[in-house]
């Protein structure tokens, strides 16, 4: 779980310097420009939607540049911002991290794109065990254990109660769902440092081990499955979680229905009740623009939110974090100001080139388990 640059088990993750130039955009003219590249670009590559060059993104790169040639601190903070995703399960939690970070008291450890921690492949394994254990199949010795034996029992009572009595047909969309499942990649690495030094083991990256005939096997239960329900088994033959990545806000959600579905027979015939982890998110974002602008503008926060005692809590937790304002602090929160702006404008995560990120981070695990 390491190579000369990572270390995972130690809580060294990869380093931001490997996408640094992710973040490069506009070019800086005039003053004084050393020679490194990361100092004659802006950071702005991502923050300029898809309208262009605003007057807020030349307030921030003004910003940016006088405060001039940026520390690699600084630099992975920067990276970590662009990071941000209000899509993803842990985003509340994200936004808060990089307060600490951005004020000194935070590690610099972050995921992104299709990275998720351990606590959710625990997860998804107790969903695949669950459905394990209603198909009344033996799970190996040597399968992934997990240490939470309440997490497994409450999701195991769920995935029963929700499947209710066997039958045939039940069986084939349960066990299809279990491939399904066990056939999502989880990838448990990270971005930069923890300070505590927690340590995170990238296998197992599936919630169970799949089996050497699961192509095979997978395709036969498919089969079977479209002969008894015809056009009606498109539904239940979707990519279990839907489209999106295990790293996605809605994935156990979509998991939920599909197995509600299956236990009574009908797509979308069980819709799970809403879960107020990730409920309420539009709001929590407005606050957190709210706050974030006050801060970067040295403003009062606008009106409407006098009298709302969560929103005077989290301004207090975040400001606390971010502590005095500095020339470089009020840059990095306008940079993640500006990108939660643009996501919830466009509807859009506006990382430009998260196909390489992705790439690039691949090609660090695979470095890791060569090593191994």
């Amino acid at each position: 779980m390491y190579n000369q640059e990572c270390n995972f088990l130690k809580g060294k993750g990869i380093p931001y310097r490997h996408v640094y130039h992710l973040l490069y955009g506009t070019g800086k003219t005039g003053g004084p420009l050393d020679g490194q590249t990361e100092n004659r670009y802006f950071h702005d590559a991502n923050l300029i939607g898809y309208g262009g060059t605003d007057k807020e993104i030349e307030e921030i790169n003004e910003m940016e540049f006088s405060i001039g040639n940026l520390s690699p601190e600084i630099q992975d903070i920067r990276a970590m911002i662009d990071f941000c995703c209000i899509w993803r399960y842990d985003y509340p939690e994200r936004i808060h991290h990089i307060c600490r970070a951005i004020g000194g008291s935070g590690s610099t450890m972050s995921r992104c794109h299709y990275q998720v921690g351990t606590d959710k492949r625990d997860e998804l394994t107790a969903y695949a065990r669950a459905l394990k254990k209603w198909l009344e199949q033996d799970i190996d010795e040597n399968e992934f254990s997990l240490k939470d034996k309440d997490l497994e029992e409450e999701i195991e009572k769920k995935v029963f109660s929700l499947l209710g009595k066997k039958e045939r047909l039940k069986r084939l969309l349960v066990e299809r769902t279990l491939h399904g499942l066990v056939t999502r990649n989880i990838d448990c690495s990270f971005f930069g440092t923890d300070k505590e030094e927690k340590s995170v083991s990238l296998d197992p990256c599936n919630a169970l081990r799949l089996p050497e005939d699961w192509r095979s096997r997978m395709s036969m239960l498919e089969s079977e499955i479209k002969k008894e329900l015809g056009r009606k088994a498109y539904d239940f033959l979707c990519e279990v979680g839907g489209a999106d990545p295990p790293c996605h806000f809605k994935f156990i959600r979509k998991v939920d229905i599909l197995i509600g579905s299956i236990g009574c027979l009908k797509w979308r015939g069980y819709l799970p009740p809403r879960d107020s982890k990730v409920s309420g998110r539009r709001k929590l974002t407005k606050e957190y623009l709210s706050i974030m602008y006050s801060y970067w503008k040295n403003d009062e926060v606008e009106d409407g939110w006098s009298g709302d005692a969560s929103f005077r809590k989290v301004k207090e937790e975040l400001f606390d974090a971010l502590g005095e304002r500095k020339s470089f602090k009020r840059w990095l929160v306008a940079s993640l100001w500006k990108n939660i702006q643009n996501q919830t404008r466009y509807q859009d995560f506006t990382m430009k080139r998260w196909v390489e990120f992705v790439q690039i981070t691949r090609s660090h695990i695979n470095s890791v388990n060569d090593e191994d």
